[in-house]
């Protein structure tokens, strides 16, 4: 499956995907009546359906500001609790909160990585590899949403520490220094420069203006 995702990711053409349409698409997901309606889109992923375009994977991830369990900066909490189960080897206790979280945040990436990495130490590859797809199929929505290279043409980044995992899992590099700042268009931007493996230097503008106006502390 992986594998027939890089082909098919490097055959599409980048995005039309413009930030000032999140809204018009954020209310897509909320009709129960469209086919981008949330519930739609996340069944399909999480069963790992391989029609599901990358403008739908997108959409999910748009929908999933709109929904209760978005808090990005709290959520942050449990993503790191994860990874401290699996650092000190606590697999079973680490598979029980993945399974409780992703319940509610079915396109938490890091929480997904964690996963498939759990399975991976529980000697299940079929299954690692089931959550490796899943994860390959956010970044690659990311990419689709904007190459990033340019603060007009973004990367969608759903959580505050997405970029990070986009740039060190996905794309391939170190991250050397960090920043946000406001954009021309007043919304807020992560701002990476980083170390390709290759060697090279780059800069990444991540929009990150959802993450702003979610309930953190509700």
């Amino acid at each position: 499956m992986l594998l027939l995702l890089i082909v098919t990711v490097q055959g599409f053409s980048q995005s039309v995907f413009e930030y000032k349409n999140f809204k018009t698409i954020l209310a897509r997901t909320k009709d129960s009546g469209d086919s981008l309606f949330y519930d739609k889109l996340r069944k399909r992923f999480v069963s790992n359906d391989s029609s599901l375009s990358h403008a739908e994977v997108l959409t999910l991830m748009i929908g999933f500001t709109a929904q209760p369990a978005y808090k990005p900066y709290r959520d942050l909490d449990t993503e790191r609790e994860v990874y401290r189960l699996n650092n000190v080897g606590k697999f079973g206790d680490a598979l029980a909160l993945e399974n409780k979280f992703l319940k509610e945040h079915p396109v938490s990436v890091k929480t997904i990585y964690e996963k498939s990495y759990t399975f991976n130490k529980l000697g299940q590859p079929d299954s690692a590899e089931y959550y490796l797809f899943q994860q390959q199929r956010i970044f690659i929505a990311m990419y689709y949403s904007g190459e990033g290279v340019t603060e007009s043409a973004p990367t969608f980044a759903l959580g505050p520490a997405d970029s990070q995992d986009y740039i060190t899992k996905f794309v391939g590099g170190k991250i050397k220094f960090m920043s946000s700042q406001v954009g021309q268009d007043g919304n807020y931007y992560d701002v990476i420069d980083a170390e390709l493996d290759d060697g090279r230097l780059i800069t990444l503008y991540f929009i990150i203006q959802h993450t702003m106006e979610s309930p953190i502390d509700k």
